[in-house]
């Protein structure tokens, strides 16, 4: 265990951590799981953290992390800060149908051909529902008919074409294995995109739903405290309006919904 916690250690972005005002001892003390989750690629749970401007002011805000690689193959971390409603200017600037803004509230993943490095490659696209930030990954990162041959292959299943079409389509699918239901499917929070539920749709549903209402996310987040631990605490309501912050050429706002550092 303790081999683990040195290797995840290993693996946190400090210097980009910095940047939000998480030195290396304050990382550190980060509790295990919210490390497990940001070392493995996952949108971790909210925390709070203080960012210092151009002007110097220090701003302090929820958001969510995330680390990823850009198209060179580098390690970014992403920053997906609380935001009161779907940004409108986001809405535009991905070109969303109010369809497709309909079906991202409701929890569904889209796909849509969006402007990555001034070429247009097809994404999914899924809103948090904490943050309200959209969360996008491109359609051949999630890799979709590799994890497909996988699970037939491991499971001696096969899927039908029209299921096959609902995961590619970012809908979740129901399948049966060995005589027991269950639902696969795009979650791009989750590390590689994909996940597997034991259950039906309606399981799914369920646990989509759980882990929403688990991390409290209309009051709860990450704080440090006076004594210099971490702690769950309101704070969320604290910071409800949304907040435009200027970051340096170190720490440029990226065209994605969140942070890029």
């Amino acid at each position: 265990m303790e081999t683990d916690n040195k290797n995840r250690q290993n693996s946190l972005p400090y210097e980009k951590l910095a940047f939000l005002g998480i030195d290396r001892e304050k990382a550190d003390r980060l509790p295990e799981d919210f490390k497990r989750r940001l070392a493995d690629g996952e949108v971790t749970p909210l925390m709070q953290v203080s960012i210092t401007a151009r002007n110097g002011n220090v701003i302090t805000l929820p958001l969510k992390l995330q680390m990823a690689l850009d198209h060179s193959g580098q390690t970014v971390l992403i920053a997906y800060p609380v935001r009161k409603a779907l940004d409108e200017e986001k809405t535009r600037e991905l070109r969303l149908t109010t369809n497709e803004v309909e079906r991202l509230r409701k929890g569904d993943v889209i796909q849509k051909a969006v402007d990555a490095n001034g070429e247009k490659t097809q994404h999914y696209l899924q809103l948090d529902p904490e943050t309200k930030s959209i969360i996008r990954r491109k359609v051949n990162d999630i890799k979709v008919e590799q994890r497909v041959r996988d699970m037939e292959k491991v499971n001696h299943i096969e899927f039908g074409t029209q299921q096959k079409q609902q995961v590619r389509d970012g809908k979740p699918a129901e399948l049966n294995v060995g005589g027991e239901k269950v639902t696969v499917g795009i979650d791009l929070k989750e590390p590689q995109g994909f996940r597997i539920v034991k259950g039906d749709m309606k399981e799914w549903e369920r646990q989509q739903k759980l882990r929403y209402d688990d991390l409290q996310p209309e009051y709860i987040g990450l704080v440090q405290t006076d004594k210099n631990t971490w702690e769950y605490r309101k704070v969320v309501e604290r910071y409800e309006s949304e907040r435009a912050i200027n970051l340096d050429s170190d720490r440029k706002r990226d065209r994605n919904s969140g942070m890029k550092m």
